[in-house]
């Protein structure tokens, strides 16, 4: 089971911020548009300080939203962890879970954009290195992607931003594949006391040589899903974005990951950091990136704990901001 938080304050959300804040705030406020008209709610904020932050959590009995047979929802009004009220709100339909799905899902592909940034951040090569042809795919994506933020229509944006989806996919499919056969090609990181010295070197000079063709499809890939994680949040559908991002990540880790950091020892340390570390960064995030995209998934089927939401009570009054 999971739970939707929905602060008051926007997260951190990325290096496209701005664009994705303006997202929140709109998501939030389909929030408040429902709260705003579940009865009971009008009663409530009425006695409370209009300008202090409360959190209300609603959360059913049992634990599954929806469920209750007289149709109530069990809220209750929180601040600095001290139960100030308690409420059944009156359940009007399943607008509430929607709306709220649609921040959570965003914030938790955000983060999972965030922990891929960092990842990339670790990779000593320039982006323009994408632009060869066997990478065009995922950098014409992610220049979709970016042309998208600047539009203005939101109907011409939804589309462009469908359209960088399936250029990534495709992008994405593509580029798995040869980062697998790029990584067997890499040669083995032993060595024998009968390898001379000009042996060792060709074999050092071949293993750079493989491991920067091996690095440019690595951190084109962690660019394609950390795009299509931030594509996936500007819209309702959760359950889609888990389920393509946990196909591309797998893919990726199957295509020898951890291989290619063992092969990497034959490379030279260079520019401040050793070539296996950005690998092991994903390594590493792994776990915490398929976490973050099962929860995704549990936001798409409604499998929710409570949902937390902070709120100033002035905000819930009709008009109110």
């Amino acid at each position: 089971m999971s739970k939707i938080v929905i602060p008051y304050t926007p997260p951190d959300l990325g290096p496209n911020s701005d664009f994705q804040t303006k997202i929140f705030r709109k998501n939030r406020e389909a929030v408040l548009s429902e709260l705003r008209y579940l009865s009971g709610i009008p009663e409530i904020v009425n006695t409370l300080n209009q300008d202090t932050v409360y959190k209300i959590v609603c959360s059913p009995e049992g634990g599954k939203l929806y469920t209750d047979t007289a149709g109530n929802l069990k809220g209750v009004f929180y601040k600095d962890g001290k139960i100030v009220q308690h409420a059944k709100l009156r359940v009007i339909g399943p607008s509430l879970v929607r709306c709220a799905t649609a921040v959570g899902s965003q914030i938790l592909l955000i983060h999972i954009a965030i922990q891929l940034n960092e990842v990339k951040k670790a990779i000593n090569i320039l982006k323009e290195m994408m632009y060869e042809n066997r990478l065009a795919k995922i950098s014409s994506g992610v220049e979709q992607y970016e042309q998208a933020m600047r539009v203005q229509d939101s109907e011409f944006q939804l589309m462009l931003i469908a359209n960088a989806i399936q250029t990534l996919n495709n992008g994405l499919e593509v580029t798995a594949q040869s980062l697998k056969r790029q990584i067997a090609e890499m040669p083995e990181p032993k060595y024998s006391v009968w390898d001379n010295w000009g042996f060792t070197k060709e074999r050092t000079k071949q293993a750079e040589e493989k491991f920067r063709i091996v690095e440019e499809s690595f951190q084109a890939c962690i660019i394609g899903i950390q795009t299509l994680a931030e594509c996936f949040a500007t819209q309702n559908e959760p359950g889609a974005a888990a389920y393509t991002l946990a196909k591309h990540l797998s893919k990726l880790s199957d295509s020898g990951i951890a291989v290619a950091a063992k092969k990497a020892r034959l490379v030279p340390f260079q520019g401040g950091h050793f070539p296996e570390q950005p690998l092991r960064a994903f390594l590493d995030s792994e776990r915490l990136l398929h976490d973050s995209v099962e929860e995704c998934g549990l936001l798409a089927n409604n499998k929710l704990d409570c949902i937390e939401i902070e709120v100033r009570p002035v905000e819930l009054l009709e008009g109110g901001k």
